[in-house]
């Protein structure tokens, strides 16, 4: 009996809070009255701090979230192509100096 509660004050917090239920529709999909989910709710959130702050941080991801991340991934491949291009290039000069002048820079910078 204890842990059907708990389960179900979980529920009652987690169409609240997390998938932002209005209170209403919130006693309709669970059958409780108004003052019982509002009991739920406040003794769930006491009896588990832990869970409830984990609870409201996770988000789900919308299509202009998803549009965002292609956008940010794709400004981070090409800083990455242009790094990588620059570090080939850092290589190159290094083999030209030492090729034409004679000096390692490799080791030239460090004592």
């Amino acid at each position: 009996m204890e842990l059907e509660r708990v389960d179900l004050q979980e529920l009652v917090y987690n169409l609240y809070r997390v998938e932002n239920y209005p209170l209403k529709h919130v006693c309709l999909k669970t059958g409780l009255s108004m003052t019982t989910v509002k009991r739920y709710i406040s003794i769930f959130e006491a009896s588990t701090p832990e869970t409830t702050s984990a609870m409201k941080k996770r988000k789900d991801v919308t299509p202009d979230d998803y549009k965002q991340l292609q956008a940010e991934n794709a400004r981070l491949q090409s800083a990455l192509k242009r790094e990588k291009l620059r570090a080939d290039f850092y290589e190159e000069m290094i083999a030209f100096g030492k090729e034409v002048y004679g000096i390692d820079l490799k080791k030239a910078g460090t004592k």
